[in-house]
């Protein structure tokens, strides 16, 4: 890690900004939320500077990223959309940069998260981990909650598990769901809470039949997965579109698993009764 301020690249959620509070402490940080995608900033503590910024604006983030003598660059949050490039109106800097920028968001998306880092190596940053820059954000091994999960619930757990193994290297999402030893749901291009909406539908056209309760979501990085970015984060969100799907709750992996929200995710999964695991 360089002396210099971190610059945290902000996408949609509570994370970056829990992410930057944790971080400011011990370090300066730079905000660069995407306008469009990053969540209005909470109360900006000191040693925390913020600049909202669209896409057409790229060349300009870095041009400030290295006024302020940010070297480290820390990319998260949730991307809800691609940009729409034939409506982006750029600004010089960003002009520069446009070919190659188009050209990283090409692929799936493990393709577009090695693109994405590509290109700010190019232009001599360093995409750093959430493990090197807040490691209190990963989850801890063991029991995160007060509920264990039922030899029946592990079982599914250990299914799920085996299922992410096996299909890493396609591309597909991070997170599957398991009910009674059977898949039900495969996360896709639409992410893991639009996943758990699919379930909570399935069950109520009797898709499949289950006690409530039964079955778990897990959630764990693809094999090989790059780190620095696209890891995988449990929250709030997560849990209650989990209950809302009637399972009985959350595994995912210790220490490439971000919990956001960990202190109310844990109150909230003991008062339903819900199990939290890493493994």
């Amino acid at each position: 890690m360089s002396d210099g301020p971190l610059a945290i690249v902000a996408g949609a959620g509570s994370l970056p900004w829990e992410a930057a509070a944790a971080i400011a402490p011990r370090r300066e940080v730079v905000v660069f939320a995407i306008d469009g995608e990053a969540d209005a900033a909470p109360s900006a503590g000191p040693r925390i500077e913020t600049h909202r910024l669209g896409y057409g604006q790229l060349g300009r983030a870095r041009r400030l990223a290295m006024e302020r003598r940010c070297r480290d660059v820390l990319m998260l949050g949730a991307i809800r959309s691609r940009p729409d490039f034939a409506s982006l109106v750029p600004d010089m800097d960003t002009l520069r940069l446009l070919p190659r920028i188009v050209r990283a968001a090409v692929g799936g998306d493990d393709t577009i998260v090695r693109n994405v880092i590509a290109l700010f190596e190019d232009e001599g940053f360093r995409v750093v981990s959430v493990a090197e820059a807040a490691p209190e954000l990963l989850a801890p091994s063991g029991l995160l909650g007060a509920h264990r999960p039922s030899a029946a619930q592990q079982a599914d757990i250990d299914l799920g598990a085996a299922y992410l193994t096996a299909s890493a290297p396609f591309d597909v999402g991070q997170a599957v769901v398991v009910v009674e030893g059977r898949v039900i749901a495969v996360e896709g291009a639409e992410g893991t809470d639009a996943m758990l909406a699919r379930c909570a539908e399935l069950r109520r056209a009797r898709r499949f039949r289950s006690e409530k309760g039964a079955g778990a979501l897990v959630k764990r990085a693809k094999s090989g997965q790059d780190m620095r970015s696209d890891v995988p984060v449990v929250g709030l969100g997560t849990l209650r579109g989990a209950l809302a799907a009637g399972l009985g709750g959350i595994a995912v992996e210790s220490g490439r698993t971000i919990l956001a929200e960990r202190a109310a995710l844990r109150t909230e999964a003991d008062r339903a009764r819900a199990f939290l695991v890493a493994l």
